[in-house]
């Protein structure tokens, strides 16, 4: 294979494990040189794959050609583009952050148990049950010493969302965990989603039971918030960073 040859086909390569990567949002991407560095592993690779003496493992070698390009590229690809890809999940500023368009799947009003006036519940989760809310979003732990100090809920047919705002207490810190169930409505408009606190810097993406979680702080106080179906789910207080992927990866077991 010559220089040349190898040149374009470790472009191809890697433009095509961009395209399966990033699909449309290719476009989006301004044109770029990769790395000489990334270009040389590339070669190499290719050039393991197209040895004589490999020629039973072309296939495989291929395949990790791919697949190492399309490592290496969300690295490569999103620096050089500037592009910020937990911005298709959640927009935020140095003080707020909030679930971007397109994240929340609405619900019918009709596939839900919506009563004329809210009942007495025992915990978040009896009160989603309650409502016909069936999907994951509460943690089945807690931190060690907190308990139930209130439990609202507000909002119904009429409303855009219902919102169950659960605090708990443990002598002097706090902790809260909130469920907003967004409702179809035939005169939906664009997406308006809670406005949630934050300290400066990127949120960290936390992955657990299939979703992205965005990890943050908020006056030094861990914070959580990520998208399940038509929920908005937050939780945030005084806890650990540990404690509190620890409250979320009990929402799954």
């Amino acid at each position: 294979m010559t220089d040349q040859a190898l040149d374009d086909l470790a472009r191809r390569v890697m433009l095509d494990a961009a395209r399966l990567e990033y699909g449309d949002l290719l476009e989006e991407l301004p044109e770029h040189d990769f790395s000489p560095e990334f270009e040389r592993k590339m070669k190499h690779l290719i050039r393991q794959a197209d040895h004589p003496a490999r020629h039973r493992l072309l296939r495989t070698g291929q395949l990790v050609a791919a697949l190492v390009a399309l490592l290496l590229l969300l690295t490569v690809a999103t620096a050089a583009a500037g592009y910020d890809i937990w911005r298709m999940l959640a927009e935020w500023t140095a003080e707020i952050i909030t679930l971007a368009p397109g994240q929340i799947e609405y619900i019918d009003p009709d596939n839900l148990h919506i009563p004329e006036e809210p009942g007495e519940y025992t915990d978040l989760q009896e009160a989603l049950t309650a409502y016909g809310f069936n999907r994951s979003v509460v943690p089945k732990w807690l931190p060690e010493g907190f308990v139930l100090y209130d439990l609202v809920i507000y909002g119904d047919e009429a409303s855009k969302d219902i919102v169950f705002h659960s605090s708990y207490q443990r002598s002097e810190d706090f902790l809260i965990v909130q469920v907003n169930i967004y409702l179809e409505d035939e005169n939906q408009g664009p997406d308006n989603f809670w406005d949630f606190q934050k300290d400066e810097g990127d949120p960290i993406p936390y992955e657990a039971g299939g979703i992205t979680h965005l990890l943050t702080t908020n006056a030094g106080r861990p914070v959580a918030l990520w998208a399940n179906g038509p929920a908005e789910c937050y939780i945030g207080g005084n806890i650990t960073m540990e404690e509190l992927k620890q409250m979320i990866d009990s929402i799954y077991e």
